[in-house]
């Protein structure tokens, strides 16, 4: 069921959320370092974390899950998961 008026574009979404949420999503290494080259200088983690803001620009990424909730706490962004 479409309700009149509600369909949001993508733009207004990340404004939406700016500010206020961030999300988090885990990342095999090798997936990790075709989205960021700049990974490869993190340690050997099979796994690592990424904090996103609500627009899509990477805050965090980390192979430490708690620092992503650190970072998020620090910018005083509720966290959410990103599937």
């Amino acid at each position: 069921m479409k309700i009149p008026g509600a369909e949001q574009s993508l733009e207004s979404l990340a404004e939406f959320g700016t500010g206020h949420l961030g999300y988090f999503r885990e990342f095999e290494r090798t997936e990790a370092l075709r989205h960021f080259p700049d990974a490869a200088n993190l340690k050997s983690a099979d796994k690592l974390w990424a904090l996103f803001s609500a627009d899509g620009a990477l805050l965090l990424l980390t192979e430490n899950r708690t620092s992503v909730f650190f970072k998020a706490m620090e910018d005083d962004l509720k966290t959410v998961t990103l599937h």
